[in-house]
């Protein structure tokens, strides 16, 4: 249908191995026991079980990263800077307070752009 439930291949980081064996593959098979499922858009109405390549719009990354990285980190050096105005335990509170209106922004704000199914084939070849 429009929409589809995509895994994803995840690299090796040398790519010698093909991630069966060394210590980062190891580490990522800890944190993720089995591979995340995505729900991406799907325009061409690719079927189950075919290679895919999925795409982001431009700058999407960068405004994720801006919003779970930087915002957050803005708004609990600003907490704990005012708190610090009155103390110590006034800034770690500040800062705590910082941090929980980052998170509630980030829960309200869902807008980030949806990924979507630009071709079959795998990235490193052109399907006609």
């Amino acid at each position: 249908g429009d929409l589809a439930w995509v895994l994803t291949e995840s690299p090796s980081s040398c790519g010698a191995c093909g991630g069966k064996g060394c210590g980062s593959s190891t580490f990522v098979r800890m944190l993720h026991p089995r591979e995340p499922e995505y729900a991406v858009l799907n325009p061409i109405s690719a079927q189950a079980g075919e290679t895919v390549v999925v795409g982001i719009e431009e700058g999407a990354l960068l405004q994720a990263a801006i919003s779970g990285y930087l915002v957050p980190l803005m708004l609990l050096l600003l907490g704990a800077l005012l708190g610090g105005i009155w103390g110590e335990l006034q800034a770690v509170a500040g800062s705590v307070a910082g941090l929980m209106i980052a998170a509630l922004w980030l829960k309200r704000r869902r807008s980030l752009p949806s990924p979507v199914i630009l071709r079959k084939g795998s990235a490193g070849c052109s399907v006609g």
